[in-house]
């Protein structure tokens, strides 16, 4: 089994690692100014908000470099993937910490998204089960950083009203319910399913006789 030890990152997962850096590069940027209190409707600095943008933008650009690199070097794996969306998760829990100061704390329900379905999978371990892919799923889930960064771009114009700036997310939010909405149900009736199936399967237990008389 692959240990950190180990492990070798191909050229996607370095691209990957790049991408996990920026955005940890945001939440030095976006996590203090939470606990600061901010006013919603107000960034904490132009600087601050634009070097968030910045970094963000480039990180949800090379979410469109490293599949390409991964499957153009033959390197593509599931370990690859799953690291991949886990710093994708992370990214979006990031930007939706910084949008906070933008248009509210309703916007961090965007970023927690994600780490809920997998505490539930604790649970029902069956929702850790991969499905076959969707490009809507994918579609979604690209929405959902360019909506946070579009609320941080919105919230950089001088007078621009906090409304204006919660409506991508407010867009965005909506479409990630239905996504993992639909992936959830798809996942339970699949294991509901294969219980039944395993429960027809099972050979039933021929009754006890007595003794004959």
């Amino acid at each position: 089994m692959e240990t950190i030890a180990t492990w070798r990152p191909t050229p996607a997962d370095r691209i990957t690692l790049v991408r996990a850096a920026l955005a940890a590069a945001c939440a030095v940027l976006a996590v203090p100014p939470l606990f600061a209190g901010p006013v919603p409707g107000q960034v904490p600095g132009e600087g601050t908000g634009l070097l968030l943008v910045i970094l963000g933008s480039t990180a949800l650009l090379l979410d469109a470099v490293d599949g390409p690199v991964a499957r153009r070097t033959g390197t593509a794996s599931e370990a690859g993937a799953r690291f991949d969306s886990a710093t994708d998760a992370f990214l979006v829990l990031v930007l939706s910490v910084a949008t906070v100061a933008v248009v509210g704390l309703w916007t961090l329900a965007i970023g927690s998204m994600y780490y809920v379905v997998v505490a539930a999978g604790l649970v029902r371990p069956h929702l850790r089960e991969s499905l076959p892919r969707s490009t809507a799923r994918k579609v979604i889930g690209a929405v959902q950083p360019l909506a946070l960064l579009l609320a941080l771009v919105m919230a950089l114009v001088p007078g621009m009203p906090s409304a204006v700036a919660a409506a991508a997310p407010a867009v965005a939010l909506p479409l990630l319910l239905f996504s993992f909405g639909r992936d959830v149900v798809a996942l339970e009736r699949r294991h509901f399913a294969s219980a039944a199936s395993s429960r027809r399967a099972t050979p039933q237990a021929a009754p006890a006789h007595g003794p004959a008389t």
